[in-house]
């Protein structure tokens, strides 16, 4: 089940096009995939391993400020991880682990694995459009603990 760091979390991240929620099965409902990403681009982009960054490593690639310019859907499928989300009240974290599900239209974020993940992606777009990872500039503050 994800973790939020404060109580009005999901309202916030709900506000800046994010959501968050647990799955008991292997894959996302086919409901769900049609709630948050456009007819026909629902299908599994990749299956990723991730793992912790190297020290110094931890504000760089995934765990630097970026905006994707897809809608996301992603599962994790093993391991946990932190992801922090810019929203008009502040900085939300949410701890993901196994069995979580992120699906995100445009917030800026970052991400951090704790310990060595799995992760099902799924995003919008043609059958060759990435991610479309675009950094912020935002400076990296300390991540929690």
């Amino acid at each position: 089940m994800p973790r939020f760091d404060r109580q009005d979390a999901p309202e916030l991240l709900a506000a800046v096009g994010s959501e968050f929620w647990a799955i008991d099965s292997d894959d996302i409902d086919a409901a769900d995939i049609a709630r948050r990403l456009p007819e026909g681009q629902g299908q599994v982009r990749a299956v990723v391993p991730i793992e912790p960054p190297e020290p110094g490593e931890e504000d760089s690639g995934m765990g630097a400020w970026h905006v994707n310019a897809q809608a996301e859907l992603h599962l994790v499928r093993s391991g946990e991880g932190l992801l922090q989300v810019v929203t008009d009240g502040g900085v939300v974290s949410v701890w993901l682990g196994a069995g979580d599900v992120m699906a995100m239209s445009g917030a800026e974020h970052r991400f951090r694995a704790l310990t060595p993940q799995q992760w099902v992606l799924r995003w919008s777009g043609g059958p060759d459009d990435d991610l479309g990872a675009h950094p912020t500039g935002r400076a990296s503050d300390p991540w929690p603990s």
